[in-house]
């Protein structure tokens, strides 16, 4: 468990990494007393399966969990595991969809764009920019080492992921025509019309306090300018 992209996936759900120490043999106490039942129990009941797929292994595997391992009395509880799982405070935390599991278990590389076609390397495969991030020199990637089929472009400041990236396709390339170069957004918006909402948002709250004015407005100010 010492891969780039299961630490930077533990870092972004706040799991604190600890892997076992070397020499210390007993810290593996647990899982291996763990996986004897698993071999012993579970892997004895399907022995007589000659084909064995990953969905019946997932599904058998969630069976003998729930209805055998959490109800049997645990030596060193004292009790079941589901009985001490309901009787203790809830710690736990909403689990994260599938989409966001995927895009937290990948590594995080730098790259320098190559100017002459927008693209950077990655696992020696190309991968194409998108043209409205043409003027950024050094790119922020995240990756899996096990699927290129996609990545994706970070915010160097933030880490916020800007938008995915996909492998050159070498095949629409040999067609001839370029692709169309999108506008490069601009540094700082447009600013916009009217007052700005911060402004707002401050005068609607100084009138819900009720406190009179600052100031008696007279008949000049209410008075148009021309």
């Amino acid at each position: 468990m010492l891969a780039r992209e299961t630490q930077r996936g533990l870092h972004d759900l706040s799991v604190l990494h600890e892997p076992t120490l070397p020499y210390s043999a007993y810290m593996n106490a647990k899982q291996e007393v763990f996986w004897s039942q698993v071999e012993g129990r579970l892997m004895a009941m399907l022995e007589g399966k000659k084909e064995l797929t990953l969905k019946l292994l997932n599904e058998a595997t969630q069976a003998w969990v729930e209805q055998e391992y959490n109800r049997k009395v645990h030596s060193e509880l004292g009790c079941t595991p589901l009985a001490r799982f309901i009787e203790d405070k809830d710690v736990g935390r909403e689990c994260p969809g599938s989409a966001d599991l995927r895009r937290a278990f990948r590594r995080e590389i730098t790259r320098t764009q190559r100017r002459s076609d927008g693209s950077v390397s990655i696992e020696g495969k190309r991968f194409e920019i998108p043209s409205r991030y043409r003027h950024m020199e050094t790119l922020r990637l995240r990756y899996a080492e096990w699927d290129l089929t996609t990545a994706d472009l970070c915010d160097p400041q933030s880490g916020e992921i800007l938008c995915p990236i996909y492998p050159v396709d070498l095949a629409a390339n040999a067609n001839g025509p370029r692709r169309p170069l999108d506008p490069v957004e601009p540094a700082q918006p447009a600013p916009q019309e009217g007052m700005a909402p911060l402004l707002r948002k401050l005068m609607a709250d100084y009138a819900a306090t009720g406190l009179p004015p600052a100031y008696l407005p007279t008949d000049a100010d209410q008075e148009p300018t021309s």
